[in-house]
């Protein structure tokens, strides 16, 4: 009989790139193991991409049907169950269902006392210096390791065999021009990092060129910005939501529209990604490529606890483009 293990991820992108690990540790450890994954509208087909987890279940937005979600799961029994978003909705979950062991992932001190008799462990962040700390505390109740291929989630031969084709020229480093770039678009409470004009970003990708002797591939996020309609403008359309420009003979090439399965297939390709800290930046720490993260001074202690794994990493805080520009290129020295 299997060891039905049950995951509550019903959050982004990133924070389930973060639980994947703990997740694909648990299936190598034990062979005899069912992994089911709760998902949300935002993580859901993405989850379902992973070998290593064998059923992934989309909650429900809508009251009527999540009464029905719990009622499903009444008269099941887990071996585990895992509450990693801590929210309220998944708690309703743990409560309601059978399971050998409960754990509970939170940020709210109150609940470590408040539900302390309904799960096996509370795992309570301030308590931890990083999320691997915690991760391990958690193998090691189930007298599970750690391993270091565990941090590689991402199936690289998957992303690699994929129906994108990227222009194959020298190495490039990815630009991801998100929507955490503008200012309108993005926190208001963050530091504004949206650059000065046209003019101010081509130069900097001037400097990066100068700096990198590498092409630099530009990629994007959902919303359109003054900057890739710029592109799309100015550069030779080559492709399918594909333009080219020459900038000191090395290719600018910018990918419109894209889905995220394609980027991480342009991340896989590349030697550099610089990025907003976000769902990109897990998927380079998998592929243990070089990263530049860009974060604000206020979540710097919450993005040091989610980034103290990663592999060749450096961070820039948010501060004007000018600057911000001039300690990117700073901290490709290190």
């Amino acid at each position: 009989m299997k060891n039905k293990y049950i995951f509550f991820r019903t959050d982004r992108i990133g924070d389930f790139l973060l639980s994947a690990i703990l997740i694909k540790s648990i299936k190598r450890s034990d062979k005899n193991s069912s992994i089911t994954v709760v998902a949300s509208k935002k993580n859901y087909a993405y989850i379902s991409n992973f070998k290593f987890i064998d059923e992934v279940i989309l909650f429900p937005e809508s009251y009527f049907l999540k009464f029905f979600f719990y009622l499903r799961f009444i008269f099941k029994k887990y071996y585990l169950i895992a509450i990693l978003d801590g929210k309220k909705r998944s708690l309703y979950f743990s409560f309601l269902t059978r399971s050998k062991f409960k754990f509970l992932f939170t940020y709210k001190k109150f609940y470590t006392i408040l539900f302390k008799r309904f799960f096996s462990k509370i795992f309570y962040d301030d308590d931890y210096k990083d999320k691997i700390s915690e991760i391990k505390v958690f193998l090691n109740f189930l007298n599970f390791d750690l391993d270091e291929d565990d941090f590689n989630t991402i199936d690289k031969s998957i992303v690699s065999s994929r129906d994108f084709k990227i222009p194959k020229f020298d190495n490039y480093t990815l630009l991801h021009l998100d929507e955490k770039w503008i200012l309108n678009d993005y926190i208001q409470s963050y530091k504004s990092i949206e650059p000065i004009s046209e003019k101010s970003l081509i130069n900097f990708i001037e400097q990066l060129i100068l700096k990198t002797n590498n092409n630099v591939y530009i990629s994007t996020g959902s919303l359109p910005n003054k900057f890739t309609n710029f592109f799309k403008i100015n550069f030779l359309m080559t492709g399918k939501n594909t333009y080219e420009f020459k900038i000191l003979n090395k290719r600018v090439i910018f990918f419109d529209n894209m889905s995220f399965l394609q980027l991480e297939k342009l991340i896989l390709n590349s030697t550099l990604l610089i990025t907003c800290h976000g769902a990109p930046t897990h998927v380079a720490a998998s592929f243990n490529k070089t990263i530049v993260d860009i974060i604000d001074t206020s979540e710097l202690e919450f993005f040091n606890k989610w980034t103290a794994h990663f592999r060749d990493y450096n961070f820039c805080l948010r501060t004007n483009f000018t600057d911000l520009s001039k300690n990117i290129l700073i901290s490709l020295d290190s």
